[in-house]
C-alpha cells in the first residue's frame, strides 16, 4: 500500500525528470563503458570498428602489453605514493591555514588573505619555476610531487567558508575544558568537516593520480610515474604504427598489433579505474549531515 501511495503522488514532471536524468547518465557512462569493451576487446577485430555495446572477442592482450613493460610496477608504485601522501599532506597544510584564516582574530589575516589571493591571478612563468624547484633541490627528488602542492587558494577558500559555518559554541565548550586551539582544530574540527575535507581530498587526489606534466619537467627517468609512463607507450605505440603504415602501406594497419586505438582505451581504462573505485568511499562524506549531527550531540 505504501508503494502504491509513492506512485500516485509522481506527477507527469517527476516521470518527465527521471527519463531526462537517465538519458544524461547514460550519455556521462557510455564514454567510460565504450573505452573498457574496447580495451578488453581483440586489439586487430577493434580495428574493423562497430565497437558500440559489447566485445566481440574479449582478450586481455592489451592489459598484457602494458603490464609486460619493465617500469609499469615502479611507476604504478610512484603514482600511488605520490597521491597517497600529496592528497594527505595537501588537505592537511590547507586545512590548517584555511582555519586560522577562518578566524577574525588572527593577527596578520588581511596580508596573508592579499598574498593567497594573488597566487591565484600572478604566477611567475614555468622557466623561473624550474630554477626554482632545481635552486632549492626538489629536481628529481620525490618531494617535487609534495610540497610544491601542499597549498592551493581556491580549496582554501572552500574550506575557510565551510570553517566559518562552523557554530563558535563548540569550540568554546572544548576551550573551557582546556582545550588549545590545535586540540580544537584536531579533535573537533576536523572529525566534522569531513564533508569538505573528503571533497578537497579527492579533488587532489584526482589531480595527483591523473599529472605528468610535472614528472616530465621535474622527475627524470628515475621519478616517471604511471601517467607519464602512459603517454610514452601511447608515443610509441604511434610512432611505431606510422612507420609501418609508411612502409607497406595503409594494409599493413590491419596486421599491427597492438593498435593505437587500443593501446588509447587501455590507458584510459587504467588511468580511470582506482579513481572510479576510491570515488564511492568517499561518497558517503557528501551526503551525511555530520554538521546537524555533532549540533545534537
Amino acid at each position: 500500500m505504501g508503494k502504491n501511495l509513492l506512485l500516485k503522488k509522481w506527477t507527469i514532471f517527476d516521470y518527465i525528470n527521471v527519463c531526462i536524468l537517465f538519458i544524461l547518465g547514460a550519455i556521462t557512462l557510455y564514454p567510460f563503458y565504450n573505452v573498457l569493451i574496447v580495451s578488453l576487446n581483440d586489439p586487430t577485430d577493434a580495428l574493423t570498428g562497430g565497437l558500440f555495446f559489447f566485445i566481440r572477442k574479449f582478450t586481455f592482450a592489451n592489459y598484457i602489453y602494458f603490464f609486460n613493460n619493465n617500469n609499469f610496477t615502479q611507476a604504478f608504485f610512484i603514482s600511488v605514493s605520490r597521491t597517497v601522501l600529496g592528497a594527505g599532506a595537501s588537505v592537511l597544510f590547507t586545512a590548517a591555514f584555511a582555519y586560522g584564516m577562518s578566524k577574525k582574530r588572527l593577527v596578520g589575516r588581511g596580508l596573508f588573505m592579499t598574498i593567497m589571493l594573488i597566487t591565484i591571478y600572478v604566477s611567475g612563468g614555468l622557466i623561473p619555476y624550474f630554477l626554482l624547484i632545481k635552486g632549492i633541490g626538489l629536481y628529481k627528488n620525490f618531494l617535487v610531487y609534495i610540497i610544491p602542492n601542499l597549498f592551493n587558494a581556491y580549496n582554501a577558500i572552500i574550506m575557510m567558508t565551510f570553517f566559518r559555518g562552523i557554530p563558535g559554541e563548540i569550540e568554546e565548550s572544548v576551550k573551557i575544558d582546556g582545550a588549545n586551539d590545535l586540540t580544537v582544530f584536531i579533535r573537533i574540527i576536523l572529525p566534522i568537516s569531513m564533508p569538505v575535507v573528503a571533497t578537497i581530498a579527492l579533488f587532489n587526489a584526482v589531480w595527483q593520480w591523473n599529472s605528468w606534466f610535472d614528472a616530465m619537467i621535474f622527475g627524470g627517468r628515475q621519478l616517471v610515474p604511471l601517467q607519464l609512463l602512459l603517454v610514452e607507450i601511447i608515443r610509441d605505440v604511434d610512432m611505431a604504427t606510422k612507420l609501418v603504415m609508411d612502409a607497406l602501406g595503409s594494409i599493413a594497419r590491419l596486421h599491427i598489433n597492438p593498435s593505437v586505438e587500443s593501446v588509447k582505451a587501455t590507458a584510459m581504462a587504467i588511468t580511470a579505474i582506482p579513481i572510479i573505485m576510491v570515488y564511492p568511499f568517499l561518497q558517503k562524506y557528501f551526503v551525511k549531515g555530520i554538521m546537524i549531527g555533532s549540533l545534537k550531540g
